[in-house]
């Protein structure tokens, strides 16, 4: 996995069930001396994950809302009924939930520049590590060389308008990076003081709040991304589980995020949850796996 910007694109497992995901997530949590960005969890891992997964972990936990995430000009009214049943079956499985959630300044964190371009130089320490065996030492020869798809030009024009070889706290007009941003952080400490102030567990909004665009329409069809939203801003962790299908065939997320190193809690919801309604189901075009 290459993420587009190293200090947000954090990627998780993905699986059929919580539980395994709880059982990848045993294999790759913790410290990489490869990746810099896992130094900032070190020592902070639990042995197993599995051991949060339990059905009645819900049950007395508080939920915050997170309304600005389903109040889009373009939101799409079955995901948002899924999300409302969603809410529903959370009080059932016992949770308490705080419907809205408010962070303090929430539109001035949603509306922030949070973001550092540093792809190219991100990917240039990557191929650094490959030594003579590195296909290219610039991701601007891809774009130089036309070695790309149509649809990521004008991605690859802005993020190779940094130097290769200046870390983002030395540009011209230098931006800082993951925990040292001072936006994110104050993004982050008005979460969590939120969060601490009224006892909230975790925070939920629908993972995207519209159905997924076709292939050959991605571009236009793309709205609805809370998944960018709160969690790679914040350095929060998240998870995702199916709660249903709208349309009858497209399925829609729900997300949980909490607290710093809290990803045990958030694997108790989402199994608490997923165990409580049963909404995953295999994709129609594909085979069961052979045992």
């Amino acid at each position: 996995v290459i993420p587009l910007i190293a200090d947000r694109d954090i990627a998780g497992p993905m699986a059929r069930s919580v539980t395994d995901v709880a059982r990848l997530f045993n294999v790759l949590a913790g410290h990489d001396p490869a990746d810099p960005m896992t130094a900032l969890g070190k020592g902070r891992r639990a042995d197993d994950y599995t051991r949060f997964l339990d059905t009645h972990a819900l049950q007395g936990k508080r939920l915050g809302v997170l309304r600005e995430f389903t109040n889009h000009e373009d939101e799409d009214p079955e995901v948002i009924a899924l999300f409302e049943a969603a809410l529903d079956d959370l009080r059932a499985a016992g949770a308490e939930i705080i419907d809205p959630f408010i962070v303090p300044n929430m539109e001035t964190h949603l509306e922030a520049d949070m973001f550092c371009a540093s792809f190219r130089y991100d990917v240039a320490e990557y191929l650094k590590t490959l030594g003579d065996d590195a296909p290219i030492r610039d991701v601007k020869e891809a774009l130089d060389g036309e070695l790309y798809g149509p649809d990521v030009k004008e991605s690859l024009e802005n993020l190779t308008k940094h130097p290769a070889d200046r870390a983002p706290a030395s540009w011209d007009e230098p931006c800082l990076t993951f925990p040292d941003h001072p936006a994110r952080n104050a993004y982050r400490e008005d979460v969590l003081g939120a969060m601490s102030d009224l006892d909230v567990e975790a925070l939920i909004y629908p993972t995207w709040s519209n159905p997924p665009a076709h292939l050959d329409k991605g571009r236009a069809e793309y709205k609805g991304d809370n998944s960018q939203n709160l969690a790679p801003n914040t350095g929060l962790p998240a998870i995702t589980v199916p709660m249903g299908f709208s349309y009858g065939r497209f399925p829609a997320g729900l997300q949980f995020v909490g607290r710093p190193y809290e990803e045990g809690k958030l694997f108790g919801f989402a199994y608490a949850y997923e165990q409580a309604t049963g909404h995953r189901r295999p994709p129609p075009d594909y085979p069961e796996l052979e045992k």
